[in-house]
């Protein structure tokens, strides 16, 4: 026997009593958690129904008032998926082929077969209890889905305010960075004005009275100072490209970099270099942020090439897996792959004081790059020179 968690109830409808009577106690000894509803004719029968909307209904056909057949069309009518067992002494066809067409879903004749009965209220109850279980699931999945969309809606307010929050501590960043820039430009440099001032006064007043050594120190003075003013230009120059709003346009990188190396040439005239551009390489970028970085990637070349009685630094384009990216190669002193990881650190330089340098210039490329939303890295050996690689968008 099927088991039900919800009860079942059952309507009879049947003009003669004591068969009424016998099927609501039959039913009973079966199944004992039923409720039953008992209806003398058709027309009390759908009043039921309509007031109640009883799981099943086993319902003679012959009645007075309103039949059977006509009861279960009204019930089919208001409910097509109410179950109709129609109980009947008569086989006439007529009756079976109308209830078939109105939708009745079993049909049993007198004498009744109680386990027939029995079985098709056991196969109810089962249909019922699937359906308890799918709606129970159902809802399951509904409260699952809006625990879901409540959770997301959550996790969205809290990555906005995460946003939000990241964002204010950036602009205080930002803030505080301007701040320094100031400072670095300004506060920084007043103080060393006035060490190259008095460096100078004292050298030009006093020079001929002070003996070697102390000259000496002046000029390590005046280096060194001179040194730190380099630095705070570089800074500055980091620091601008870190705020600086991108302008993207097309920009011709040939033209700039035969504009650079023209440059670097002209401070070492006497220098035998070998420059190698290739034509028409353009890219969408800001103007000044993209000079700025063949000023910093083809300076390193130049540097790093210098103690060769002869050099070759090349620009161009190649295909690198899965895209093509813009190079910058020498066959200078180049590095220990090793270090690479440190490159684009600030102030970290991978070579001595045989080559001068204060470790910004490729950290500021990188950040052009990374600020152009690109990518660049480097590949080397150790006196056979470097390839500086990068792409953009």
């Amino acid at each position: 026997m099927a088991s039900l968690d919800e009860k079942l109830s059952v309507l009879i409808v049947e003009d003669d009593e004591a068969t009424r009577n016998m099927l609501v106690k039959t039913v009973a000894s079966r199944f004992p958690d039923v409720t039953f509803l008992t209806a003398a004719d058709g027309r009390t029968g759908l009043e039921f129904f309509k007031l109640d909307s009883p799981d099943l209904i086993i319902t003679d056909i012959a009645m007075p008032f309103m039949d059977g057949i006509c009861m279960a069309a009204e019930i089919k009518s208001l409910n097509p998926d109410a179950v109709i067992i129609a109980v009947t002494a008569y086989t006439d066809t007529k009756d079976l082929l109308e209830a078939i067409e109105i939708g009745i879903d079993h049909y049993l004749l007198k004498p009744l077969s109680i386990n027939k009965l029995f079985a098709l209220i056991d196969k109810v109850i089962t249909s019922k209890t699937d359906l308890s279980s799918r709606r129970r699931s159902e809802e399951a999945l509904r409260l699952s889905e809006l625990r879901h969309q409540s959770e997301l809606r959550l996790a969205n307010e809290q990555l906005e305010r995460r946003v939000h929050e990241r964002t204010t501590e950036l602009e205080a960043a930002v803030r505080d960075m301007e701040a320094f820039s100031y400072s670095v430009s300004h506060d920084l440099r007043a103080p060393l004005r006035h060490i190259n001032s008095f460096g100078a006064m004292l050298v030009e007043d006093y020079g001929e009275d002070l003996p070697a050594p102390a000259r000496a120190y002046l000029a390590s003075i005046g280096a060194a100072s001179s040194r730190m003013g380099t630095l705070i230009d570089h800074l500055l120059e980091l620091s601008r490209v870190i705020r600086a709003e991108i302008k993207p346009i097309p920009v011709n990188l040939s033209e700039l970099a035969v504009s650079v190396l023209g440059m670097l040439q002209e401070t070492e005239p006497d220098r035998r270099v070998e420059f190698s551009v290739e034509d028409s390489v353009t890219v969408s970028g800001d103007q000044f942020l993209m000079r700025q970085l063949l000023e910093n990637l083809l300076g390193n070349a130049w540097k790093y090439t210098s103690k060769r009685a002869s050099a070759h630094i090349e620009f161009g384009r190649m295909k690198v897996p899965g895209q093509e990216a813009i190079f910058v190669k020498d066959d200078g002193a180049g590095f220990d792959m090793a270090y690479k990881d440190n490159l684009f650190e600030v102030f970290q330089r991978l070579h001595g004081e045989e080559f001068e340098g204060l470790g910004i210039g490729l950290a500021t490329a990188q950040r052009i790059i990374q600020r152009h939303c690109g990518n660049i890295w480097a590949e080397a050996e150790v006196e056979k020179g470097a390839t500086f690689y990068f792409t953009l968008p």
